[in-house]
């Protein structure tokens, strides 16, 4: 069982919402364990359940709307789990919870799950991310390396 995969999705022709893609290319130039495997999409999709359910760690990279009071290129970090209730419509795309679900649902398995994401607001049409999404994202792909190397070897 490969031990991590990172995914890294968004649309790189909306400004910010391209940040996951964007920082795949960047891990991928980096040093990472021999059990790390990368991954970019353009969005989630029921396909990748099946990836999530043959990994021990999954990592999503995503930008994230800016909230009341935030500062833009802000980095958060939060746990995820299998979503245990129905999402509040249908829509056009997945969120990792509810592929956590379909992994764990068909397969058996659903990996432990954190998401990296960056605040931002710019998600008009063109390439490249903002000035701020810009200068936060060295400085995720460093606190995505340093999560890598802190997880047990086992």
């Amino acid at each position: 069982m490969m031990k991590t995969l990172i995914l890294g999705y968004g649309n790189t022709l909306r400004k910010d919402d391209g940040l996951g893609v964007t920082a795949i290319e960047a891990l991928s130039a980096t040093a990472l364990p021999a059990d790390v495997e990368v991954l970019s999409r353009h969005q989630l999709s029921p396909e990748l359940s099946a990836r999530l359910s043959q990994v021990k760690q999954a990592i999503f990279i995503d930008v994230t709307l800016i909230a009341n009071g935030e500062l833009l290129g802000r980095i958060k970090t939060r746990e995820l789990h299998p979503r245990t209730t129905q999402p509040s419509g249908i829509t056009h795309h997945f969120d990792p919870e509810t592929l956590l679900a379909m992994a764990e649902t068909l397969y058996g398995h659903a990996p432990q799950a954190t998401l990296f994401s960056v605040t931002a607001n710019d998600f008009g049409l063109g390439e490249g991310l903002s000035p701020e999404v810009t200068r936060a994202l060295p400085v995720l792909i460093e606190r995505i390396k340093e999560y890598l190397f802190a997880l047990p070897q086992n």
